[in-house]
C-alpha cells in the first residue's frame, strides 16, 4: 500500500485542478502558536490534537452545495456461475472484461440531513448497469471525524472513541505550505473487519487532517480508500479528491474496481425549499431523512462528457471507450450478414456449441421482472437457485419457490399477491401460502390482508390430554421423548383463511382486527377412527384482535408511507382470538397471547436482543388445537436470515402443541469482535458473534432452556446449541442457514 497518500498523489498527478480553489474561504480564529521540537512529537500528542480538532475550532457539516464527478473503472474476470450467488455481487459476463464509465451529479445539504441531488449525465459501458452506488451520502460517508466511517460498520481511527482499537506511531514530518506535517501510521490492535489501517497526514498547529490513505476489509473485498481534504473552516471537513479501490477474488472470479471522484463546494447558507412539508409530529424525521433525486433531462450519452468533461481522460480509460465502439459496431452488423453465417454451420459444429449458453443461463439461473399494463409487473424466481434450500438438525431440509405480483399506482396505493409453496423432506410435507395485501390508506398504513394457506399437521386437544395423562407418569426428559415416539398421533391436516383490516392512527400503535377460518380434516380416516368418536373434519370460525405498540418511535415519510426508523423503547404485542359455537362450527376456544421484544442497540455494531412471552388458552373444547401465534414451529419461514428472534432450534415440534400455555424468554448478544472474530485468519471470515439464551415453561416439560453460539459470514450462518431440560443435558444441535443467491 503507498504510504501517506503517496497513492493519490501519484494517480491524480497533472491530472485535476486545485478543485476547491474557488470555495468561499470561512474565517477561523487560530489557537494560539506553539514552538514545537520534532524530536518531541509523539503520535499520541498529535492525535490528541486530532481529536480534539473539531471541537476546538467549533466546526460542525453546515449547507453547502457541491458538484461531484466521478470517474468508475471496473475489470472482472469470471471463471464460473458462483458469482451469481454472491449476495450484492455484480451481474458479471463471462470471461474477462473491463468497463468504464462517468457521471456527474449536483448535491444540495441543508443541516440536519436534508439531501437535494440532481444527475446531470451518466455514462458507462457495462452493459448491465445498475443505479451507482452513492459514495458520497447513505451509508458511504466521508466524515472521518465522527466514530464511524466510509460505513456504518468502519470505526474510524480520528474518533476519541475508537482510540483503544488502534495503536498510533510517528513516521515522518515535512514542510507543507510553511506548516509542519506529520505523518501518522495507524495499525489496530486485533484484526477486525471493522477497523482500518494505513496513514493520516495531519498540519501539527491546527491537528486537522490534510489526507489520508487506509485500508479495510468488506464482506469478501479489500479496500484501498485515498483523499485529500479541504483546508479550512468547513471545508476541512469535506474531501476534495477521493480515490477507492477494491478488490475481491472468490474461487477463481475476480473483480477490481476504481472510484475516482472530485469535487467542488459552495458553502454558502441555502434557502430552504419552498414546498418544504411542515413537521406535524415530533418524531417525524422526514425532513432529516429527505433525500430529492432529479433525473429530469439527464443525460446518457458520451457526448456530453466529452464537451464538459472537467480533465481529460488517461489512455487506459479512453481505450475502453474505444474498445466498446468496436464492440457496438460489430453488434450492429448487417443482420442478413450474421444470418447467412449461421446458416453456414455445419451440423458437426452445432453439436459442438455448448448448451449452456448465456441465454440459458440467464433462463434458469435469473430472476425476471416482465412489466404488464401500467405501473403492474410480475416477478419470476428463478428456476435454479440453492436461496430455496434452508437445513437444520431439528427441522431437515426445507425447498421452497414464490411469486411475487405487486401493482402500484402515483397514490402509494398498492395490491402485493406473493405466493409460496414449499416442501419439508423431513416431514415429507407440502406448504402453501397465498397472501393478498391490499393498500388503501399508505399515509396511515392502512390495508386489508387476506390469506389462504394450508401444510400444517397436527394433534387435537383430545389427543393432547392423553399424551400429558401419560407424561405425568415420568420426569426424565428422554422418558418424555420416548412417549411421544410411541403414542400413536392422528393427525389432522391444516388449512385456513386469515382476514384482516390493519391501520396506524398513529405512527407506531398498529390495530388489526379480522377473523380466522380453520378447516381441518383427518388424515388417516379409518373404521377404527370413527370407532373411537373422532371427527373426521373439524371446522373453527374466530374473530380476532391484534395491537402492536412502539412507543416513541422515530420516522419518515416516503412520499405519503411512514417508514419507521428507530426508537428507545420496546414494541409490545398483545393477540385476542375467540373461536365461536356458532355458524355449525365443531371448535370453540378462546386464546390470548402476549409478547414484547426489544433490540438495544449498543457502541460498535454490537446489540442486545431481548424478548419475552407468554399465551394461555382460557377455553377450549374437547376438540380444541393449541395453536399458538408467537409459539409455533414454521416450515415455511418468510426469509433464510438469521433473525435472533428467539426461535427454539431443538425443542421437539410436538411440544408446541401440548401445552394449554406457554411462557417463554429470549436473549440473544450480537458483536462484530468478541471471541474467534478477533483471530487473525478468521476476522476476514466472520463478520459477527452471537450468543443465544432460550428458555421455555410448557405444563408438563416444565423447565426448558436452549444455549447456543453462532457466527455470520457473508454466505453462511452456523450457530450450535445444547438444550437442558431438567437440569439434565437433552442434545445438541447445529443450524446452518446458506446465504447464496436471491433473499
Amino acid at each position: 500500500m503507498a504510504e501517506g497518500g503517496e497513492a493519490l498523489a501519484q494517480y491524480f498527478q497533472n491530472e485535476t485542478p486545485d478543485v476547491n480553489a474557488d470555495a468561499p474561504k470561512i474565517p477561523v480564529a487560530s489557537p494560539r502558536k506553539r514552538t514545537v521540537r520534532r524530536d518531541s512529537i509523539t503520535a499520541d500528542s498529535v492525535m490528541a490534537l486530532v481529536y480534539s480538532y473539531t471541537s476546538r475550532y467549533n466546526l460542525k457539516t453546515q449547507d453547502f452545495k457541491s458538484e461531484v464527478y466521478v470517474r468508475h473503472t471496473l475489470q472482472t474476470r469470471r471463471r464460473n456461475i458462483l458469482t451469481r450467488y454472491i449476495p450484492g455481487m455484480l451481474r458479471l459476463e463471462r470471461g474477462t472484461n473491463e468497463y468504464f464509465g462517468e457521471s456527474l451529479s449536483l448535491y444540495q445539504y441543508r443541516v440536519p440531513g436534508e439531501v437535494d441531488k440532481k444527475d446531470i449525465a451518466a455514462y458507462s459501458t457495462m452493459p448491465y448497469l445498475r443505479p451507482s452506488n452513492d459514495i458520497w451520502i447513505g451509508r458511504y460517508s466521508i466524515a472521518i471525524y465522527e466514530p464511524t466511517i466510509f460505513t456504518d460498520r468502519i470505526l474510524s481511527p480520528l474518533n476519541y472513541r475508537n482510540r483503544k482499537f488502534y495503536r498510533y506511531s510517528t513516521r515522518y514530518t515535512y514542510i507543507n505550505e510553511g506548516h509542519l506535517v506529520v505523518s501518522i501510521a495507524v495499525k489496530p490492535r486485533i484484526s477486525n473487519m471493522q477497523l482500518v489501517r494505513g496513514s493520516i497526514d495531519v498540519d501539527l498547529s491546527s491537528g486537522r487532517v490534510e489526507r489520508f490513505d487506509l485500508t479495510f476489509l468488506y464482506g469478501w473485498a479489500r479496500l484501498h480508500v485515498s483523499a485529500e481534504m479541504g483546508r479550512e473552516g468547513q471545508a476541512s471537513l469535506l474531501p476534495n479528491r477521493i480515490l477507492l479501490a477494491s478488490q475481491l477474488k472468490f474461487l477463481g472470479n475476480r473483480i477490481d474496481e476504481t472510484f475516482e471522484a472530485s469535487a467542488t463546494y459552495d458553502l454558502s447558507p441555502l434557502p430552504r425549499p419552498a414546498d418544504t412539508v411542515s413537521i406535524v409530529h415530533r418524531f417525524d424525521l422526514s425532513q432529516q431523512s429527505l433525500l430529492r433525486t432529479d433525473t429530469t433531462s439527464m443525460r446518457r450519452d458520451r457526448a456530453f462528457f466529452d464537451a464538459n468533461r472537467p480533465f481529460p481522460l488517461m489512455d487506459s480509460q479512453a481505450a475502453i471507450y474505444r474498445a466498446r465502439e468496436v464492440r457496438d459496431s460489430i453488434r450492429n452488423a448487417d443482420a442478413a450478414l450474421r444470418a447467412a453465417a449461421e446458416a453456414a454451420d455445419s451440423a458437426a459444429q452445432k453439436k459442438r456449441r455448448r448448451f449452456f449458453t448465456a441465454r440459458t443461463e440467464d433462463l434458469l439461473l435469473d430472476s425476471h421482472t416482465l412489466g404488464l399494463t401500467g405501473q403492474s409487473r410480475i416477478k419470476l424466481p428463478p428456476i435454479f437457485t440453492p436461496s430455496m434450500v434452508q437445513w437444520s438438525q431439528s427441522g431437515g431440509f426445507s425447498l421452497q419457490t414464490r411469486l411475487v405480483f405487486r401493482y402500484e399506482n402515483e397514490r402509494q396505493n398498492y395490491i402485493d399477491f406473493a405466493p409460496r409453496v414449499g416442501y419439508n423432506f423431513k416431514q415429507e410435507q407440502v406448504y402453501w401460502r397465498l397472501p393478498l395485501t391490499i393498500c388503501v390508506f399508505p399515509q396511515y398504513s392502512g390495508h386489508i390482508r387476506i390469506e389462504a394457506a394450508g401444510g400444517d399437521h397436527m394433534y387435537n386437544s383430545q389427543q393432547a390430554d392423553e399424551v400429558r395423562q401419560r407424561l405425568e407418569l415420568v420426569n426424565d426428559y428422554d422418558s418424555l421423548i420416548s412417549v411421544f415416539d410411541h403414542y400413536d398421533f392422528h393427525y389432522y391436516r391444516d388449512n385456513h383463511l386469515l382476514t384482516t383490516i390493519t391501520f396506524q392512527p398513529i405512527v407506531g400503535l398498529e390495530l388489526s382486527t379480522g377473523f380466522r377460518y380453520h378447516h381441518r380434516t383427518l388424515l388417516n380416516w379409518n373404521s377404527m377412527a370413527s370407532q373411537t368418536g373422532m371427527r373426521r373434519v373439524l371446522s373453527s370460525f374466530a374473530p380476532r384482535v391484534h395491537v402492536t405498540w412502539t412507543p416513541a418511535l422515530y420516522y419518515y415519510r416516503n412520499g405519503r408511507v411512514p417508514v419507521a426508523l428507530h426508537t428507545k423503547w420496546p414494541t409490545f404485542m398483545v393477540d385476542y382470538e375467540r373461536g365461536l359455537k356458532s355458524f355449525n362450527n365443531t371448535t370453540f376456544y378462546e386464546r390470548i397471547e402476549l409478547d414484547a421484544k426489544y433490540t438495544l442497540s449498543l457502541y460498535a455494531l454490537r446489540s442486545l436482543y431481548l424478548r419475552a412471552g407468554c399465551g394461555f388458552f382460557t377455553q377450549r373444547g374437547d376438540n380444541c388445537f393449541f395453536d399458538y401465534d408467537y409459539f409455533r414451529n414454521s416450515y415455511l419461514p418468510i426469509g433464510w436470515q438469521d433473525e435472533i428472534s428467539g426461535q427454539f432450534q431443538l425443542l421437539d415440534s410436538r411440544w408446541y402443541n401440548e401445552s394449554r400455555h406457554y411462557v417463554r424468554l429470549s436473549a440473544a448478544y450480537e458483536s462484530p469482535m468478541l471471541l474467534v472474530s478477533r483471530l487473525r485468519w478468521l476476522t476476514r471470515v466472520i463478520q459477527k458473534e452471537r450468543i443465544y439464551v432460550n428458555l421455555l415453561n410448557v405444563s408438563t416439560l416444565g423447565y426448558y432452556s436452549e444455549w447456543g453460539y453462532g457466527i455470520a459470514t457473508p454466505l453462511l450462518d452456523v450457530a450450535g446449541f445444547i438444550a437442558v431440560a431438567g437440569h439434565k443435558q437433552t442434545g445438541v444441535g447445529v443450524k446452518l442457514v446458506l446465504r447464496l443467491g436471491e433473499d
